[in-house]
């Protein structure tokens, strides 16, 4: 199989993680925990959002993960309650992913936990969330009907250098002691064989399902950033960022017709990519974009006069020159008169 991208997937565990570094360390992709459950119930994990930005911010792509214990339908959609709120509002590049392979579910049957992983993939669609589920070979052999799930993405986990899962999958975790820089101690590493991007786009989930703003046209406009903390975005999504735009000018596209969260929003060409940001008046503005055929034309006006300015000083010396050498003859010829008289 042909390796799309690599990438990690994180929590809590992790502590601060320095996105750029991880992403300067050559990985792709970051999938995180959105949260579990422990003996106070079902909560989200601490650093889920901040993951999630930071990842985005470094330019990589984010998917998500949660740790199930759930025993029926009911313990199911109590999870996915706190989860969805959770996922409010993101946008993802990656599956949101069912991780099943806790013990406490082992003796509830093959046939009934494939169902309970189905049945939550199946809630996470009807929300708008492309859904995948994880979990290990020997797990997903043993507990885990895998044909009836062959129309999820599988994430499977095998540590051995190989993949003893002989069913087919989309992501191998292939290591839980992997170092990365920018991350303190051990991280989960991970192949994606699999372009879920145009997939999810598609379908409209996870997040690009949204429409955004009523945008319109401009043209002669220029968007001027001068403050280093203006931040751009793939989308009108204030959490779908891709980090801060460098100071300087960018080719405006279009702005939106009225507010959007709150925003009046603008797209704008910087390399060969359209991006959208938020005008805010401290940070960034439009101006007219100088007219570029008049600019040059003016230019070429200007260089004229001055070749013309230059053939005029030259004439002038000329003439000065020509006068001097008549005044010159005129002399000698009085020199000469007086002489012969």
């Amino acid at each position: 199989m042909t390796v799309f991208e690599t990438g990690i997937d994180v929590s809590r565990y992790q502590g601060q993680i320095n996105w750029p570094q991880v992403a300067a360390a050559g990985k792709q992709f970051a999938i995180v925990r959105v949260g579990s459950s422990n003996n106070n119930g079902v909560y989200v994990d601490p650093y889920f959002l901040q993951n999630v930005e930071g990842a985005h911010s470094a330019g990589m792509k984010v998917g998500a993960y949660y740790f199930t214990y759930a025993q029926t339908e009911e313990q199911v959609i109590r999870e996915l309650q706190t989860y969805l709120a959770a996922l409010e509002g993101l946008r993802l590049e990656y599956p949101v992913f069912v991780d099943v392979e806790s013990n406490t579910l082992t003796g509830l049957g093959k046939d009934t936990l494939t169902g309970l992983v189905q049945f939550a993939m199946d809630i996470l669609y009807q929300r708008g969330w492309y859904a995948g589920y994880y979990s290990y070979t020997n797990f997903a052999n043993t507990y885990l009907d895998t044909s009836r799930l062959s129309a999820y993405p599988f994430w499977v986990a095998d540590y051995r250098g190989y993949v003893g899962y002989k069913g087919s999958y989309d992501m191998w975790q292939y290591s839980s002691t992997g170092t990365v820089n920018g991350i303190t101690g051990a991280v989960d590493l991970n192949y994606s064989y699999k372009n879920f991007l145009p997939i999810i786009k598609a379908g409209g989930f996870n997040g690009f399902g949204n429409q955004g703003p009523a945008m319109q046209p401009i043209s002669g406009k220029t968007l001027e950033v001068f403050n280093a903390r203006c931040e751009y975005f793939y989308t009108a999504n204030l959490n779908d960022i891709v980090g801060y735009l460098p100071l300087g000018e960018y080719p405006a596209l279009s702005i939106s017709e009225n507010e959007y969260q709150g925003y009046i929003w603008v797209t704008f060409r910087y390399g060969n990519e359209e991006y959208w940001t938020v005008l805010l008046s401290d940070r960034n503005r439009l101006v007219d974009t100088p007219d570029t055929e008049c600019e040059e034309q003016l230019e070429q006006a200007l260089q004229e006069l001055e070749q013309a300015n230059a053939k005029i000083i030259k004439a002038a010396e000329l003439a000065r020159q020509a006068a001097d050498l008549a005044g010159q003859a005129s002399d000698l010829a009085d020199q000469a008169v007086d002489t012969l008289l």
